[in-house]
């Protein structure tokens, strides 16, 4: 079966040419921690000011910078926060063709190449641009949804073709937008609730999107901002700087109008009327859930839409002098895929794919007895080994009611997952949620009571249950981050937080005329079994280190470290033996994203040397998967680590380290179609890839299918983009290794998970110890806050 991909080749490149001017940029600190970030602002604020693909290099210990010689030049300083970049002209220049060997520039070559192809785009008045990067959208709406319009758009990447040369990656977007703008005289309390909130700016044919900020003190036609020296009202600017005749919606503004701040990625703030911007729905947030659907697209009518845009929009770009076309074909793979590996549960019990009844029913099989021998109590967890002392934490108000039953129900759950003799027999402690408020502050004032009137034991675990209070959408919970990092640190606890939404919902009293029980509501059984194998699973089992299944196969790395870092807080998870070692570690890092030399030197030397008696032999092969990507400043500090590991004989002297990063996320993404050509009287069709597919775009890139078939997922399959940073271990065993990771499902036994065990229980704990916390606000906070209130 031929499997295409949303690649697409770029045709007439040997007659492509392009001549860069080179300068040495001077006067960033490369030890300082903000280095590759102040880069890459030069890189971003260049670029827009220039109108031009501006990049850098690295040459021995210095940073160029390149610009294309046919256009401006760049300034000669550039400030930055806390530091000026001086730019120094230089007497060396470049030309680069298109089709030579030289891969080492191939990065300049595809900025070039994504720069000219979006120059057209960025011109064509029937399209817009949220921001510089993003995916380009029809200013039409496609669907009326009441509040709310449907817009389509799409998103392209130059990359690396998989037959030789460059090609570029196209791939579909929905957004969900108001119908009306905001009101043209919004008040200051209406404004605030918005703030931080996204909105498309109309500014008369040219639309992008901004964040708001706050309420101007001016209206529109008073004096507040400066044109050519002059104060002008904002009125007379946009219509100064507009194409004529203006768009109605710019001639129809209210002088007596108001207008919105908004921030641009630098200090300046600027404005916009009201009347102009309209808000952008969150599919997360209460409006745009109820069309979350309509953003979900299915793998037919993605591969339709995607071909019709390269041929809409692609099919001829002139860049200089060469005239470029964009093949009407996508790439395709010769449906090379790797096999589930087997797995290990409790009591020696192995478990490995059966086709006997055809791959896909193999799989399906599969993944439903990884949930089967869990639940037999013959077989059962991989880590057998008794639970440590457990808590369980609830509200007095749940105590009072439904507590005791469901704690019950969950201790029948966690014994037929986990027969172990000594059972899950948590001491409760109640805190008071009786009294005072039930948001962030109140609560964790009661837990921190409760705790403190206890003689809890260092070396526990718990099982918080709190109230769900209001907070924005796809925020983290501030109160189950609390919770977290205070139990370690303070009560040497590791803890796991629960809601009391089921609980509250699910269960209901019933009177026998003797006293009241509660029940679960038959209507509610089935979900509320699963939330039970949930909790079960991922908080109680999972957090006190019980494995349900590991890695019967062996990975091609001996040793695998997953990293990441999360506001300021790094995690560290290592895993050798296919899951049969396991450690984890997180830690709080000055640094937001970029850890220094010494810090990954100490965290891995100090993870291995902790494992080292359970190595069965010493590991030789160190993989890093490295969350989004790995900087230079870590690569050094893993060479480190491995010769002092080496050194004192932790691993093997002739140790190879490769690095690997892992993206989760793509402005476009590579995506692979199953194309079932017509048979048998039947169409043609489109399908999602099997799980386990694969292809590689050379030798340090690859895609590879962790979720699709025959799993149910909504809309299209996302293939993870593996690349391979730094290292000798092909890229071929990279993406198998990864793709075997991924199947260590443990948290949803029956069903797939997109990345690999190593970055999953990374995120497990930043997703709680990521999140910021205001300690003042515990201990100073106004009790006289109103509940539900941020």
């Amino acid at each position: 079966m031929p499997t295409e991909t949303n690649c697409f080749k770029i045709l007439g490149l040997e007659k492509l040419e392009a001549e860069y001017q080179i300068y040495q940029l001077v006067g960033l600190r490369r030890d300082s921690v903000e280095y590759f970030a102040n880069v890459q602002k030069i890189i971003d604020r260049l670029s827009r000011q220039m109108k031009a693909p501006v990049t850098t290099f690295e040459r021995g210990n210095e940073t160029f910078l390149l610009s294309p010689t046919d256009y401006t030049s760049p300034p000669d300083y550039i400030t930055l926060v806390g530091a000026v970049a001086t730019i120094r002209k230089t007497d060396e220049k470049i030309k680069l063709s298109f089709v030579s060997n030289s891969p080492e520039w191939d990065a300049v070559r595809m900025r070039f190449l994504q720069f000219g192809l979006q120059n057209p785009l960025w011109k064509n008045p029937l399209l817009w641009q949220p921001g510089a990067g993003q995916p380009f959208f029809f200013k039409s709406p496609t669907k009326s949804l009441g509040a709310l319009e449907l817009f389509e758009g799409f998103a392209l990447r130059v990359v690396p073709h998989p037959e030789g040369g460059f090609g570029v990656l196209v791939d579909l977007r929905r957004k969900l937008i108001a119908r009306s703008a905001l009101g043209e005289k919004i008040r200051s309390d209406e404004v605030s609730r918005l703030k931080g909130r996204s909105c498309v700016y109309r500014m008369g044919e040219k639309w992008f999107e901004v964040a708001i900020a706050g309420l101007c003190d001016q209206k529109l036609g008073e004096p507040s901002i400066s044109l050519d020296g002059k104060a002008v009202s904002l009125i007379d600017y946009l219509h100064t700087k507009s194409a004529k005749p203006v768009t109605s919606s710019l001639a129809n503004l209210s002088p007596d109008g108001h207008a919105i701040y908004y921030r641009t990625r630098g200090p300046e703030q600027r404005s916009a009327p009201a009347a102009l911007c309209y808000l952008v729905e969150d599919t997360h947030g209460d409006i745009g859930a109820r069309h979350q659907s309509l953003t979900t697209i299915k793998p037919d009518v993605r591969h339709t839409q995607i071909n019709e845009v390269v041929r809409k929009f692609l099919h001829s770009t002139n860049i200089g002098a060469a005239s470029l076309t964009v093949s009407p074909r996508p790439a395709r793979t010769n449906g090379r895929s790797f096999s589930l590996p087997a797995l290990g549960f409790g009591n020696g019990t192995k478990l490995s794919i059966d086709t006997r009844n055809g791959y896909l029913q193999g799989i399906r099989d599969y993944a439903r007895n990884r949930l089967t021998l869990l639940d037999d109590r013959k077989v059962g967890f991989y880590e057998q080994s008794p639970l440590a002392r457990q808590y369980f934490i609830m509200p007095k108000s749940i105590y009072n009611s439904s507590g005791q039953q469901f704690l019950a129900d969950l201790k029948v759950q966690v014994a037929s997952l986990f027969p172990n003799p000594g059972g899950y027999s948590p001491e409760i402690i109640v805190y008071d949620d009786l009294t005072g408020t039930r948001d962030f502050v109140g609560q964790s004032r009661a837990i921190k009571i409760a705790l403190e009137e206890t003689r809890t034991r260092p070396g526990s675990f718990a099982l918080v249950m709190v109230h769900r209070f209001k907070q924005r959408k796809r925020s983290a919970d501030q109160l189950a981050a609390w919770i977290v990092k205070e139990f370690v640190n303070r009560f040497e606890i590791t803890a796991s937080v629960i809601h009391t939404d089921t609980v509250r919902q699910a269960y209901y009293a019933k009177n026998n005329g003797r006293e009241t029980q509660y029940a679960i509501d038959e209507k509610q059984r089935r979900q509320v079994a699963g939330y039970l194998r949930n909790v079960a699973i991922n908080k109680i089992l999972l957090t006190s280190g019980k494995w349900p299944f590991v890695l019967d196969s062996r990975l091609h790395a001996d040793v695998v470290v997953g990293i990441d870092v999360k506001n300021s807080t790094a995690a560290f998870t290592l895993i050798g033996d296919g899951g049969k070692i396991i450690r984890f570690a997180a830690s709080a890092s000055r640094q937001k994203e970029q850890l220094l030399r010494n810090q990954v030197c100490q965290y891995v030397e100090d993870l291995v040397r902790k494992e080292r008696r359970s190595f069965t032999s010493l590991p030789r092969r160190i993989v890093i998967h490295r969350d989004g990507r790995a900087w230079p400043s870590e690569i050094a500090g893993l060479l480190d680590a491995c010769a002092h590991l080496a050194a004192d004989g932790s691993i093997d002297a002739k140790w190879q380290l490769t690095v690997v990063n892992i993206s989760k996320t793509a402005a476009a993404p590579l995506r692979m179609f199953d194309m079932h050509p017509a048979r048998d009287g039947r169409e043609s069709s489109v399908d999602n890839p099997i799980v386990g597919n694969w292809i590689g775009i050379d030798d340090d890139e690859g895609f590879v299918c962790t979720t699709g078939r025959p799993f149910r997922i909504p809309g299209t399959a996302n293939p993870l983009h593996i690349r391979r940073a730094f290292g000798e271990m092909p890229i071929q065993q990279c993406l198998e290794d990864v793709f075997a990771l991924s199947c260590l499902t443990w948290a949803q036994p029956e069903g797939s998970m997109r990345v690999p065990i190593s970055i999953k229980l990374c995120d497990r704990s930043l997703f709680d110890e990521a999140t910021d916390v205001n300690e003042d606000e515990i201990a100073f906070g106004n009790d006289d806050v109103a509940e539900g209130t941020t």
